[in-house]
């Protein structure tokens, strides 16, 4: 496994945007709750003959405390600390809080048959349910990679490797101060779940793995994660719709993070089978990614309601498997397959967003699906080129066809959208202007474009700083 220089520390922070504690008002719709030990009763896995010694099996007795922790009206199940407990699928049940105390790691076994599902921690329905720390869970990804790709900078996966986490139905639950480190797979998956909060969630992941997200959160409802620091090398919190569940997302709030990734950082999509509304992203920083703020929509739902609020980034070009260009924002409402007709973005905030890019800030409608109700406000990008790798192309995968489309970079981008309002928006360039470097503005196809706010001058002084076109 190489090694990168984001792995070197796999410790939990405590509030990596300065702040520990919350208002009432930072949050008034969702509130982390406090993890549900009825009776404050400990069930020590080590008394259903856990061993800890990193090569012992260690599954059935952690199952076993769980079992036993629930079927007694529900506690604390304790996982002792500084030892290794290898373990497949442990399944929580009801009013359960699984605490890894401090040194306590749970270790992914390699041993297909002890997985129940695919996955290392599940739970299907339960209520008052929580994980806390301050021990870690480790996915040993490494051992679930083919090969290294050193065109595409990137690990090859073998056929099967476990997510991390699968909670799916489930309600009133809480993920509090543990860290997740080296996931294979899917780290932190919400499917169908309500009222969750996620609180000082650490996240420690190789950022050559593909699909090792940290957060995602498919089909629920009251979510709130805040406070986490996620090194991801895909997405670091994402909002979606698979197909795999039933109902809209509705209610989600991502606040004062850190997020470092390969891919997006706070994204919404590629799968919004359904509705997506009421989403909150605010105070984070994302210290590195391919983009920052995202939302791709392909499929039939709808998206509306969202915001981007206090949001710092630098974005910039990775190796072609890595989706995405060095966005600082993009927003692409497209066809995944050339012939399905996706549903409509509308009703879009991007406040006071601060950073360097290595592509344009992209608000990107289709003939099909045009964006509605966009407004920036107090965003300034900077554009410049600092990576070694190749410009000048637009990124809509997962479309039809290779879905990388060579075009110029203007600093911003707006097509097929209505009532888009800039407000305090400005261009500007950085050192690196490559040719392909061109407008600080083009607009396609787009109505009642208002920018009264808007400033920047062209990248280079031959050409017009804004380019209107009609539709195409």
């Amino acid at each position: 496994m190489r090694h990168n220089r984001y792995q070197l520390d796999i410790g939990g922070i405590g509030a990596p945007c300065g702040r520990d504690t919350f208002a009432e008002s930072d949050c008034p719709a969702q509130r982390v709750r406090s993890p549900a030990v009825p009776g404050k009763r400990t069930f020590d896995v080590a008394d259903f003959g856990a061993v800890g010694d990193g090569y012992t099996a260690d599954t059935a007795a952690v199952q076993a405390a769980i079992d036993a922790c629930a079927a007694g009206g529900g506690g604390r199940v304790l996982v002792r600390g500084t030892r290794w407990y290898r373990i497949g699928t442990v399944r929580l049940r009801d009013r359960v809080d699984l605490h890894l105390a401090e040194g306590a790691v749970l270790r992914v076994s390699l041993d297909r048959s002890g997985y129940s599902q695919d996955a290392l921690i599940v739970a299907d329905g339960a209520h008052d349910v929580s994980i806390t720390g301050p021990g870690r869970i480790e996915g040993r990804s490494g051992d679930f990679m083919t090969r290294w790709d050193p065109a595409g900078q990137i690990y090859v996966p073998a056929a099967w490797r476990p997510r991390m986490f699968l909670l799916r139905g489930c309600r009133d639950v809480v993920i509090r101060d543990v860290t997740m480190a080296d996931a294979p797979f899917w780290g932190l998956h919400l499917l169908g779940c309500e009222h969750v909060g996620v609180e000082r969630f650490t996240v420690r992941n190789n950022l050559e793995v593909p699909n090792c997200d940290g957060v995602d959160i498919d089909h629920c409802r009251d979510v709130e994660v805040r406070n986490c620091s996620l090194h991801t090398g895909d997405d670091a919190v994402v909002v979606k719709t698979t197909g795999q569940a039933d109902g809209e997302v509705r209610d989600v709030h991502v606040h004062d993070c850190e997020l470092v990734t390969q891919d997006s950082a706070l994204k919404i999509g590629t799968e919004t089978t359904a509705d997506i509304s009421g989403i909150r992203f605010e105070r984070c920083r994302v210290l590195s990614c391919n983009r920052a703020c995202t939302i791709q929509l392909r499929d039939g739902g709808d998206v509306h309601d969202v915001t981007f609020t206090d949001i710092t980034y630098t974005a910039r070009y990775f190796a072609g498997p890595w989706w995405g260009h060095g966005e600082g924002v993009s927003v692409t409402a497209l066809s995944r397959d050339g012939r399905a007709v996706p549903g409509r973005v509308s009703g879009l905030t991007l406040r006071r967003i601060r950073g360097d890019s290595e592509n344009s800030l992209r608000l990107n409608g289709s003939p099909c699906s045009r964006l509605r109700d966009v407004l920036l406000d107090d965003v300034h990008v900077r554009l410049s080129k600092w990576t070694g790798f190749g410009g000048g192309v637009f990124d809509n995968r997962p479309t039809a066809g290779t879905g990388l489309v060579p075009h110029d970079t203007p600093g911003i981008h707006i097509a097929h959208a209505d009532h888009v309002r800039l407000r305090e928006v400005r261009v500007s360039w950085g050192r690196g202007v490559p040719e392909y470097f061109t407008h600080a503005l083009t607009s396609v196809d787009v109505t009642d474009l208002d920018l009264a706010g808007f400033s920047g001058e062209a990248a280079r002084p031959a050409i017009a700083a804004i380019s209107h076109k009609s539709g195409h």
